[in-house]
């Protein structure tokens, strides 16, 4: 091929990057987002495919974990036992849930769980259930939706994170009973139909990378970073959720960690290499994606342009040039060059935001008691 003459920059060559197999579809162009079209538009994930083998000599044993009594789930020491609670009757024909709450409405749906406002008929105060839609289909089927629980528990309680309260499996289905926050990022963005405010995208910026921060200073990576993950709380703040991808940098075998929604995911990712870097690069998609009302591109070159760094002037242009910049710091495309989240939460601009909830209020001089301490682990 000859060489480009004059001065344009010369054509893109080499290989591509390898398209995930959820982009079936590849759309071209920048675009803003389609209302009630935020993350509908990609197609749910097929199950694990873990049912155990049919046996034509024996009778199907029923697994412990698919016992109609409900059973506790953690990870952190101690045999499953059966849940207790003053309203559950375990000689009734209703489940521990239906005994235990009083369903007040749906906070939302997916491929793999609803999630439900409840009270307590126990202590009466209001809490988040997350169930599974269908039953475990086998023992890896029901690993994987368990990890939800261990990445909760390896979290601990932090007000950035959702709080788990406990969890248990009853019927072959697992719940989750967590905080109640407010309506997810995806959602406020969807109702609020354009670009978030500068004001409240650098505080949900500063939230998410606080949650990070504590994440990233115990070596764990989150890796489905993304606005329905991300919860409003009280006060405007915001609380990251969803921990069933987190991963252990240093327990983790090769081939544990899994990617998450395909649209925000880091491109290393693709090439098997896993690591707090790839948080930062979510979240960077994430804030420009509610920032500018942009419908992240679900394949095609567009996709490949924002895996190099490229924030397309045409959305970017109603930002601030510190916003701006702190985007370009988020979305490089060399893990090794990314600003980990406590070099990010220790720009000026960033750290004035402590009490962003509330307006005209900023941050007195000093350390942020909320900001983690330690080393910085960028693996």
């Amino acid at each position: 091929m000859p060489a480009p003459t004059g001065g344009a920059p010369p054509p893109l060559s080499g290989t591509p990057a390898p398209v995930p197999a959820y982009f079936r579809h590849a759309e071209s162009g920048f675009s803003l987002k389609r209302p009630g079209g935020l993350n509908r538009s990609l197609p749910p994930r097929p199950p694990a495919k873990g049912s155990g083998s049919v046996s034509r000599f024996f009778p199907p044993r029923t697994p412990d974990w698919s016992q109609p009594r409900p059973r506790r789930v953690s990870f952190q020491g101690g045999p499953p036992g059966t849940l207790q609670s003053r309203s559950y009757d375990p000689n009734q024909p209703e489940s521990f849930f239906q005994q235990s709450f009083q369903r007040l409405g749906q906070l939302g749906q997916g491929s793999f769980g609803e999630v439900f406002k409840v009270r307590s008929k126990e202590d009466g105060r209001l809490y988040a259930v997350k169930r599974s839609v269908s039953p475990f289909l086998g023992p890896q089927d029901r690993a994987l939706k368990l990890a939800e629980v261990e990445g909760h528990e390896k979290v601990r309680q932090r007000p950035c994170c959702v709080h788990l309260e406990r969890a248990w499996e009853e019927g072959g289905h697992l719940y989750l009973q967590t905080e109640l926050c407010g309506p997810s990022l995806e959602q406020h963005s969807e109702a609020w139909g354009s670009g978030l405010p500068e004001a409240q995208v650098w505080g949900y910026l500063r939230d998410t990378l606080l949650a990070l921060a504590h994440l990233h200073s115990h070596v764990l990576a989150h890796l489905d970073v993304k606005p329905a993950n991300i919860f409003l709380g009280s006060q405007g703040h915001c609380k990251l959720g969803d921990f069933g991808l987190l991963v252990d940098l240093v327990a983790a075998g090769p081939g544990e960690a899994q990617e998450g929604d395909p649209r925000h995911m880091a491109p290393e990712l693709l090439q098997g290499c896993y690591g707090t870097a790839a948080d930062v690069f979510s979240l960077g998609l994430t804030i420009l994606e509610v920032a500018c009302n942009m419908e992240l591109p679900r394949g095609g070159e567009d996709w490949q342009q924002l895996w190099r760094g490229y924030l397309p002037p045409e959305f970017t242009a109603g930002l601030s040039s510190e916003l701006h910049s702190v985007l370009t710091m988020m979305v490089e495309p060399d893990p090794k060059k990314h600003a980990t989240a406590e070099a990010l939460l220790a720009l000026e601009g960033i750290r004035k935001l402590r009490h962003w909830g509330s307006p005209g209020r900023h941050s007195p001089s000093g350390p942020d008691p909320e900001l983690p301490q330690g080393p910085s682990f960028q693996r």
